[in-house]
């Protein structure tokens, strides 16, 4: 094989991988058809949220679900934090299940909704982060297996 002949054998097997990937790329599907609608809550946040939302109707509250914890809270900023973005990623993809909120959407108290996944040592690590960064930041956290009663405690205060 010459070198004209190895030159072209390259330039044809540029132009089939280039072929390959123009077809994959062509046949790609539509990824907005890739989804499909969900309920909002579990079968038992929602059971749960049938017996908050009297508890906070009597206080005059508002119960907000699937609360981001990014919407809560952010990261000191870049000048003063040189761990801003990992800062950030440990709570952008976070949510807290409830919170219960005034008529000015002031956050009286944030609510988790726990079961025995909890007990797990990666959602035990999780919830160490969670609390200490809600009480950093002068939240108040309550934590439920699904009793009303620790909420109606603090309410009543």
């Amino acid at each position: 094989m010459n070198d004209r002949d190895l030159l072209l054998l390259m330039i044809g097997g540029i132009i089939a991988g280039l072929v390959v990937w123009l077809w994959k790329k062509l046949r790609r599907p539509d990824i907005t058809k890739l989804y499909r609608g969900k309920t909002i809550l579990t079968d038992r946040e929602y059971e749960f949220y049938t017996r908050l939302r009297p508890v906070a109707d009597e206080y005059g509250l508002t119960v907000l679900m699937k609360v981001r914890l990014a919407d809560l809270l952010e990261p000191k900023p870049r000048d003063e934090n040189p761990l801003w973005m990992e800062c950030f990623n440990k709570i952008k993809a976070k949510h807290i299940d409830f919170a219960l909120a005034d008529r000015d959407t002031n956050i009286i108290a944030l609510i988790e909704l726990d079961d025995s996944t909890h007990a797990r040592e990666d959602r035990t690590e999780r919830d160490i982060f969670v609390n200490a960064i809600l009480e950093n930041t002068g939240y108040t956290l309550l934590r439920t297996y699904g009793e009303t009663g620790v909420i109606e405690d603090f309410l009543g205060k």
